[in-house]
């Protein structure tokens, strides 16, 4: 990505660059130049792992190798989610907030860490770890540009030039680098702020990435997301000083060799957090009162709106 001009406050942002206020899906890198927000890749050598469990090697190929999304997901539950595992549950993900109100809603996945494993620990591993799909992107910001459907259902080339022109002009040229990465982290850092009984200065945010076409690697990013730029999203009108935005770190976990794989993903997502990030408090004290809903259950009234709406 290359350097743009100086990073501007929200306010002024608002008030001059009218036409950047757009979808999070229709977000391109003049939008993070424009604030200061960059990606950096930055490899890890985890070392020796010990191999995993037959089951947990089964897993780990399957999410891999399955084309299906709902079979990644459930192989990525079964690795992380459970009795003896380090997540104790996972739901749908919530929306991102600007402005006080929700403005989109992604479609990920959000496992929550098992107390009290780290909870006295003062460099913890952050509470919440995002999950999510890239074939959920590519469809959505597809259809913000696909014309209406034709009452007799004849094709429409014209409409089909433009959606894929203007889809062309969002569409990152590397998608590891997709700035739509930035609206998850941030709604996963608003997350982990509403639900902590303890406000702290520095969000951490996680998430792993899946590609369809990609079977060598998950992909992990990670970002340090302050009180202050939560607060400004919050308030953009009252940003009246620039406020700084985070730099997106990424790497790539190989799937293979299978029989670790499983470990050293468990070990990338409890990795403790860099020192005084973190205040001392308890996992057990996040708020989780209105998310007892299942993705299972979640799914299923999302589906029902769907067939709804239509």
């Amino acid at each position: 990505m290359t350097a743009g001009p100086s990073p501007k406050p929200l306010r002024d942002l608002i008030r001059h660059h009218r036409e950047l206020i757009v979808s999070p899906l229709l977000w391109t890198y003049r939008h993070l130049d424009l604030v200061g927000c960059r990606f950096e890749y930055a490899d890890v050598n985890l070392g020796a792992m010990p191999d995993s469990s037959p089951e947990e090697q089964d897993l780990a190929e399957q999410l891999a190798r399955n084309i299906f999304p709902v079979i990644k997901h459930r192989a990525l539950v079964a690795i992380l989610v459970g009795e003896g595992r380090p997540f104790v549950k996972h739901y749908i993900g919530s929306h991102f907030f600007f402005a006080g109100k929700p403005v989109h809603r992604p479609r990920y996945t959000v496992f929550h860490l098992r107390p009290p494993a780290f909870q006295h620990t003062p460099q913890i591993s952050p509470p919440l770890i995002g999950y999510f799909h890239y074939t959920n992107v590519n469809g959505d910001r597809r259809r913000k540009f696909e014309s209406c459907p034709d009452p007799r259902r004849r094709p429409d080339p014209i409409g089909g030039i433009i959606c894929r022109k203007r889809l062309a002009q969002v569409t990152p040229p590397q998608w590891t680098e997709d700035p739509y990465f930035v609206c998850l982290l941030l709604a996963l850092a608003q997350l982990q702020e509403s639900k902590l009984k303890y406000k702290l200065t520095t969000y951490i945010s996680r998430l792993l990435v899946v590609h369809v076409v990609d079977r060598e690697y998950i992909y992990f990013y990670e970002a340090e997301i302050t009180a202050d730029l939560l607060c400004a999203l919050r308030n953009p009108n009252a940003a009246s000083s620039y406020t700084e935005w985070p730099t997106i770190r990424w790497r790539k976990i190989p799937y293979q060799p299978y029989e670790t794989f499983a470990n050293r993903l468990i070990s990338t997502l409890v990795s403790p957090t860099p020192q005084g990030l973190h205040t001392d408090f308890k996992l057990s004290e996040i708020d989780h009162s209105d998310l007892k809903r299942s993705w299972d259950e979640e799914s299923s009234n999302l589906q029902k709106l769907r067939r709804l709406s239509q």
